[in-house]
C-alpha cells in the first residue's frame, strides 16, 4: 500500500512540476507576443509566474512531508529532521523569493536563516544511525 501511495505521489509531484514549467512558458510567450497587455498592469509580467512557483513549491513541500512520514524503518527523530529540513528548506526558497522581489531592499536573512536551519536538521538526519 505503501509502495502505491509514493508511486501516486510521485506522479503527483510531477505533474506539479510539468503544470508550473508549461503555465509559465506559456506566460512568457504572451507577454512577447502581447507587450501592450501587460504594460498597463502595475504588477511587472512575472507576477503571476512567482505566485504559480510559491504555490508549486508549497505543494511539492506537503507531498513530501507525506512521503517522508511513510517511511518505514526511520526512527522518529529522523522523519522530525527531515520534515523540519523540508519545511525550511521551503521558507528558504520563499525568502529568497521574497529577496530578489524587492531588488535586495529587504533584509537577506528571511532567506539565509531558514536556510541555516535547513542545513542543521539535514546534517543531523544524515549523522544519526539508524538499526
Amino acid at each position: 500500500m505503501r509502495k502505491k501511495v509514493n508511486h501516486i505521489l510521485n506522479i503527483i509531484m510531477g505533474c506539479f512540476i510539468g503544470l508550473f514549467i508549461g503555465s509559465g512558458l506559456y506566460k512568457y510567450w504572451h507577454f512577447l507576443k502581447y507587450p501592450g497587455l501587460y504594460a498597463m498592469q502595475s504588477a511587472p509580467w512575472y507576477t503571476s509566474i512567482l505566485i504559480n512557483g510559491l504555490f508549486t513549491l508549497l505543494l511539492l513541500t506537503v507531498c513530501m512531508i507525506i512521503k517522508v512520514i511513510l517511511i518505514e524503518k526511520v526512527p522518529l527523530m529522523k522523519k522530525i529532521a527531515l520534515i523540519l529540513g523540508i519545511i525550511f528548506s521551503f521558507l528558504t526558497f520563499t525568502g529568497g523569493g521574497y529577496v530578489i522581489i524587492y531588488h535586495g531592499q529587504v533584509n537577506a536573512g528571511y532567506a539565509v536563516m531558514p536556510g541555516l536551519w535547513a542545513i542543521i536538521c539535514f546534517s543531523y538526519y544524515r549523522s544519526v544511525k539508524h538499526d
